[in-house]
């Protein structure tokens, strides 16, 4: 009979880059399936990457990294991200100052509305 595979305990730093690969890769729009086609691994392999249930050699963060067309440094976050309220408040303007300044009518007129369901769900 197998003996059960022992779970491995990663450092920290796997789960930070877990987070930052499934954030990039989102914000590129990719598949898991088109960032493993890309990255030349199994879209299982990147399932797993991103539950921190693995963790990668050099070569593939350069690839993935190439992939999503980040530097490896942003996948390799040396400290964790800040999860604090300023840190969404930073980030929410950013967005919302690229959005604002953007001269497309649709995505404006969707940015309105949904401020507007916002603030009238912030109110009660």
């Amino acid at each position: 009979m197998p003996r059960p595979k022992k779970r491995i305990e990663h450092d920290e730093i796997v789960r930070h880059f877990s987070e930052a690969l499934r954030t990039h890769r989102r914000a590129r729009g990719l598949t898991q399936a088109e960032l493993a086609r890309q990255a030349q691994v199994t879209t299982s392999y990147v399932t797993r990457l991103e539950a921190a249930g693995a963790a990668p050699g050099i070569d593939l963060v350069a690839r993935l990294a190439a992939a999503l067309k980040v530097a490896v440094t942003d996948l390799l976050p040396m400290a964790p991200p800040p999860d604090d309220l300023d840190a969404f408040r930073d980030q929410a303007r950013r967005l919302f100052e690229r959005l604002v300044n953007s001269h497309d009518r649709l995505t404006l007129s969707l940015l309105t509305q949904l401020l507007s369901r916002l603030s009238e769900t912030s109110d009660d």
